[in-house]
Formats: structure tokens, C-alpha cells, sequence
């Protein structure tokens, strides 16, 4: 209710500073002496304005750091001061920073790799299924970008893909509904799905360990036959590629010839 409130007193201010700028209506007569376009309002009404608009809108604001929304294993960001943070949907949580610096964010990345996390680009930390991407808005306003994908239980994949031995299933398996014309091209099935806290080789083994499920092949790539709604497929799962502890991998059957 709070914040309606002051939503609300921030569109009659506006409102309010929008009907006095416009108070040189058409239907005046034609003045050609030069018109003062804050006519009706002296300099330091427009400031107070302003100043009231600017404390009602820190009321919006979520200021320090957003313990209890975020999962625990993020360290604080004891540089500079949270001014503002919330959630941004699609399972992303915002958090901004100010007054810091790249060197300090240099130092915020260091202590993550510390506590465990994968760093890459100077701008992305992940650990398990957590990830945070960071970005400058302004020479000295940080941007942290939160998202947890979670993970889920292996589930029923075309061709009786065995769970990996070693690693994570980061969130969860795509699988788009193909169309028709899709079909009339051969494709009968696609899905994707990534796995972390594994190595390259890992990745590898997973693969190979497809081959006692009936799968034919080796290394990055292997096959089998599959039969879709009456139509006889061959199903290829294939290892896509590998980036700081996470492996990518897509899963499709197209029509045999």
C-alpha cells in the first residue's frame, strides 16, 4: 500500500509539472513577444518539484544487500553500497551497486573463485546450478545478474539415455514440439540440456556410457535406432562443447531414409 502511495504522488507530481508547462494553450492569442516556457513557475517551485519527486521515488528502492532472496553460498558485495535490488522475472534476481569499480570487482571475483565458483570473461561466476553475470550501467554503478536454474531428477529421454555418473543436470531438458513441417523435413525429435562440476573427460564418459543402453559410437557422438509414432528414426546424442565446467549436449532422430 506504501508503495502505491508514493507511486502515486509521483504521477501527480509529474502530472502536475506536465499541465503547468503547457499552460500556453492554442486557444491564447498570438503573442509574439518571446514566452518564458516555465511561465507560472519560478526556478526554485521546479527545484522543490523535483526534490519531492526524487525522495519519492527512493521509496521504490531496496536498498542493502538482499539476504534471504538470493541463495547463501553468494558472498556480499562489501564494496560500495547495494541501492537497489528486486526481482526481475525469468528467474533472475537484480542487484545494483554504487559507488565500486572494476578493480574492486576484480577483488569480488577472486574471493569467488575462492569460495569455489568458475570465472570467465571478468564478468560471470557460476558454482552448481548458480550463476551471476555482472555489468557496468554507469562508470561506477555495478549491475549483478543472479539466476538458479536449479536441477531436476533424470528424466525419459528418447532412446533410454543413461543418467551421467559424474555432474549436474543444469535445470532442465528442452525439448520444442516439432511441427509438421519439421516432420516432412525428417526431423522427429530434438532436445537439448547442459551438465556442470564435470570435466571435459567426464563429459566423454558419459557418451561412451551410452553404449551398454544399446547406443552405437564413441567419444562425442553415438546412435541408435528408435521408433517415433509408427516411424522407424535414428537418434544421435551428441557432446557439443565444454566451457568452464559445464558440457553441452543435444539429443535428435531424424526420419531413415
Amino acid at each position: 500500500m506504501k508503495k502505491l502511495i508514493i507511486i502515486l504522488l509521483c504521477l501527480v507530481l509529474g502530472l502536475w509539472l506536465f499541465t503547468g508547462c503547457g499552460n500556453n494553450s492554442a486557444s491564447q492569442p498570438e503573442n509574439k513577444t518571446p514566452v518564458n516556457d516555465n511561465e507560472g513557475f519560478d526556478e526554485e517551485e521546479i527545484d522543490e518539484a523535483m526534490e519531492y519527486l526524487e525522495e519519492a521515488l527512493s521509496y521504490l528502492a531496496t536498498p542493502g544487500w538482499p539476504e534471504g532472496k538470493i541463495p547463501d553460498v553468494i558472498p556480499e558485495y562489501t564494496y560500495g553500497e547495494v541501492t537497489n535490488s528486486g526481482d526481475g522475472g525469468d528467474g533472475e534476481y537484480y542487484i545494483l551497486i554504487s559507488p565500486t569499480n572494476k578493480d574492486e570487482l576484480a577483488e569480488y571475483l577472486a574471493l569467488l573463485e575462492e569460495e569455489g565458483f568458475t570465472v570467465s570473461d571478468d564478468d560471470y561466476a557460476r558454482i552448481g546450478t548458480v550463476a551471476i553475470r555482472f555489468q557496468f550501467n554507469s562508470r561506477d554503478t555495478l549491475q549483478m545478474i543472479v539466476t538458479d536454474l536449479g536441477t531436476s531428477e533424470w528424466p525419459k529421454l528418447l532412446g533410454d539415455v543413461l543418467p551421467p555418473d559424474t555432474g549436474t543436470l543444469y535445470g532442465e531438458v528442452y525439448i520444442p514440439e516439432l511441427s509438421e513441417s519439421d516432420k516432412e523435413y525428417g526431423q522427429y525429435y530434438t532436445a537439448s540440456f547442459s551438465l556442470v562440476d564435470l570435466t571435459e573427460e567426464d563429459c566423454v564418459a558419459f557418451i561412451d556410457k551410452q553404449v551398454s543402453a544399446g547406443w552405437e559410437g564413441s567419444y562425442d557422438m553415438v546412435f541408435k535406432d528408435v521408433t517415433i509414432d509408427g516411424v522407424e528414426c535414428r537418434a544421435m546424442l551428441q557432446f557439443v562443447q565444454y566451457y568452464d565446467g559445464q558440457g553441452d549436449f543435444i539429443l535428435e532422430a531424424w526420419k531413415q531414409q
